[in-house]
């Protein structure tokens, strides 16, 4: 019987780097990388070499070891190549180290919204008019306050004054009013006596003329 062709054989196995010695041995405790440089130097180039030894061998061998500490060494071979044999130690930092698992993004809050038709809402225009600006217009006070202001009092006084001593006539009983020409021009204006209009000017050139007796009415003259 003819044979068929054998079946390709596929190593399956990925090609490894040889591992240096030197990184082995310093899994061992006690030894660093120049001292196991110097043990690969002399021969001792395995756990396997290591661990059968004799300490005063591997202490004339490498300079700097003692007969102690390689006594301690020969131990830590022995450990150290149990270890890689159970797969307690892994040296050919190929172990898969564990994933951590991304934390979970909370979801975002949701909110309902109604539709936009329900949204669109016609905004009334609120009016800035107080009830003293209402109650002002209604006296026919334009701008301003509705009472006479210090300095209004001031210019009517000051113009009244003038008036009398240039020889208007006195608005009130001479005998009860009191004697100065300010004194006698105030005592008329809180008498209510003067007819008299308050203008009143805006920084736009708008001026509005009020009755002196509107602004009376609002204005504590005591």
């Amino acid at each position: 019987m003819s044979k068929g062709p054998e079946p390709e054989k596929t190593d399956e196995t990925e090609t490894q780097e040889p591992i240096n010695p030197a990184v082995i041995l310093v899994n061992i405790p006690g030894i660093g990388p120049k001292t196991a440089e110097k043990m690969v130097a002399a021969g001792f180039d395995s756990l396997e070499k290591l661990s059968k030894s004799k300490a005063e061998d591997l202490a004339s061998a490498v300079p700097g070891i003692s007969v102690k500490k390689a006594e301690t060494y020969i131990t830590g071979s022995k450990t150290l190549a149990e270890a890689i044999a159970s797969g307690a130690v892994d040296i050919t930092g190929k172990a898969k180290k564990a994933k951590r698992k991304k934390a979970a993004e909370p979801d975002p809050d949701k909110h309902e919204l109604p539709p936009a038709e329900q949204i669109v809402r016609v905004e009334k225009r609120m009016s800035l008019e107080t009830g003293l600006d209402r109650e002002r217009v209604k006296m026919g006070i334009p701008f301003g306050p509705k009472w006479l202001t210090r300095f209004e009092k001031a210019r009517i006084i000051g113009a009244r004054a003038l008036q009398i001593s240039m020889g208007a006539p006195i608005l009130v009983n001479i005998k009860t009013a009191p004697s100065g020409l300010f004194a006698l021009a105030e005592h008329e204006l809180k008498a209510g006596n003067l007819p008299m209009t308050v203008r009143r000017s805006l920084p736009t050139g708008e001026h509005a003329d009020i009755p002196l007796r509107t602004l009376l009415k609002s204005t504590r003259l005591d």
